[in-house]
């Protein structure tokens, strides 16, 4: 770093009043707040006797986040009680079993309780992006204030900010999925008699061809329909030799009519046994290259090639050499990588706004800016009875992709509906250890750290579902500059939160 760098670091450290400022501030205005029972705050809280209670009628505070019936901060009286036990944090004026800021692993059944009626309220249609992680319900963020010596020291730093501003986009419909073969292109290898693998002469990801070996197999069934075979083989040519036979003589009036159409039936009969034994063996995977050199040089054996029945790629070697499979069980699985269906799971109430025929957007946990498209063409009608959840099926459109199936990721489901949403620059949200957090602009000198609930968006926006409104100015250049001087202030000794000042 330059000389010049150094010194103004120095002066910006020296004149920033690093100042996070604590709820116990007598000019900080009264924080806002996004609780847990938010959700139900505009519920009725009467109840008749046996009605599930609302969130009013838990024992909690909602402005301290400790139940409301020791709420030191609430009632006084009650501070003596817990100094008497020793239970009493002196540095932040509040018991220990209650100060988040020195034990952020603290929790109440309270909030359990109020979760679960926040989610019960909702109705199941839960927004949840699969991009960013959750806040945590309480923190020091909820109370912190970063304020600058001057307009001028503000000015020095180099924040910039953005208003907040209001759009009106097309809703959409996020839920996690898979990446699966298209099960319309895909085969399965098995034969219809018992087999064992003795060899296998191919690995998964290689490309087959139709006819092409596979494995090398053998089974006692084998040998005895290739004898079958032979015999039948050799009943077919006596029996045809014969129809001929008796149809000279018939022209020459020498047998009569029945014999003849009696000897045609029985030549009939064995000529189907021949050809089903034909059916049979290729059945269990001979090819007619390999039925032909039987017939040629009687040459019966229990080994034989297993050949693929279709063109693709070989997915998966389901039987292991040496092992005795029955018939009819899968040996092995062959598919086109180029056909996938992408199946997302999503909840009732999203799968009653899904049609087919809608387009989509995939995109994978691994290449999250890798993303293919893809078109609905089965939406389930049945609800999983453990999860809660129906599962909607899509093509994907781009055969050029480079995907795996397997690949786990999430979709967005375009919507008919427009919605208006709140739209904030990337660059101003800012991940500070538990919460996703923006820095809102109070006046020139003065930013308030805020919570925040959004999805992924077009371009260089998120879409803020909760905690911020249209209007509101919010740091974007500078943002990181001042999560680290509030990350800073929350380093002492025994203490990972917000140093108040008095």
């Amino acid at each position: 770093m330059t000389s010049h760098g150094t010194t103004f670091r120095f002066i910006l450290m020296l004149t920033l009043l690093a100042t996070v400022i604590g709820c116990g501030g007598a000019e900080t205005p009264e924080p806002e707040t996004f609780s847990l029972d938010s959700a139900t705050e505009h519920k009725d809280h009467d109840h008749a006797p046996g009605d599930q209670p609302t969130s009013e009628a838990i024992d909690w505070c909602r402005e301290h986040s400790v139940p409301e019936s020791v709420c030191t901060q609430c009632d006084s009286t009650l501070i003596a009680g817990f100094k008497a036990t020793g239970d009493w944090c002196g540095g932040h004026g509040l018991p220990e079993s209650h100060c988040r800021l020195c034990n952020p692993q603290i929790r109440f059944p309270q909030e359990e309780r109020l979760r679960e009626l926040a989610l019960a309220e909702s109705d199941g249609d839960i927004a949840v992006s699969l991009l960013f992680r959750p806040n945590s319900s309480v923190c020091a963020t909820n109370d912190a204030l970063i304020q600058f010596a001057s307009e001028t020291t503000a000015e020095r730093a180099g924040l910039s900010v953005h208003q907040v501003r209001s759009q009106s986009v097309a809703s959409a419909i996020e839920a996690p999925a898979e990446l699966v073969f298209d099960e319309s292109a895909s085969t399965v290898v098995s034969t219809t008699i018992p087999v064992l693998v003795s060899r296998w002469l191919v690995s998964p990801g290689d490309p087959i061809s139709e006819g092409d070996v596979m494995a090398v197999v053998q089974s006692p069934a084998m040998a005895d329909l290739q004898a079958d075979l032979l015999s039948a083989f050799a009943a077919d040519k006596v029996q045809q030799k014969e129809v001929a036979r008796l149809e000279a003589l018939k022209a020459r009036d020498l047998v009569s009519e029945a014999d003849y159409e009696r000897e045609v039936a029985h030549g009939e009969r064995t000529r189907a046994e021949y050809i089903a034994l034909r059916g049979l063996l290729k059945s269990a995977g001979l090819s007619e290259g390999d039925l032909s050199e039987i017939l040629a040089h009687r040459k019966i054996s229990n080994h034989f090639a297993l050949r693929a029945p279709s063109d693709g790629v070989l997915v998966e070697r389901k039987a292991r050499v040496g092992d005795l499979l029955a018939a009819g069980e899968a040996l092995a699985l062959l598919a086109d990588p180029a056909a996938m269906w992408i199946e997302a799971r999503v909840s009732g109430v999203q799968l009653r706004q899904i049609e087919r025929g809608q387009e989509l957007t995939f995109s994978s946990d691994g290449r999250g800016l890798s993303r293919v498209g893809g078109r609905v063409i089965w939406v389930s009608r049945y609800l999983d009875p453990h999860t809660r959840t129906g599962t909607v099926r899509a093509e994907v459109v781009d055969r050029s992709h480079y995907l795996n199936a397997g690949e786990f990721g999430r979709v967005s489901i375009a919507g008919s509906q427009n919605d208006h949403v709140i739209l904030v620059p990337k660059d101003a949200v800012q991940w500070e250890g538990c919460c996703n957090v923006v820095f809102v602009r109070e006046t020139d000198y003065r930013y308030r750290p805020r919570k925040i609930e959004f999805h992924d968006g077009a371009g260089p926006y998120y879409r803020v579902t909760d905690g911020l409104r249209a209007g509101e100015d919010v740091v974007v250049n500078g943002a990181f500059l001042l999560k680290t001087e509030l990350k800073k202030s929350s380093i002492g000794a025994g203490c990972c939160g917000i140093e108040p000042v008095g």
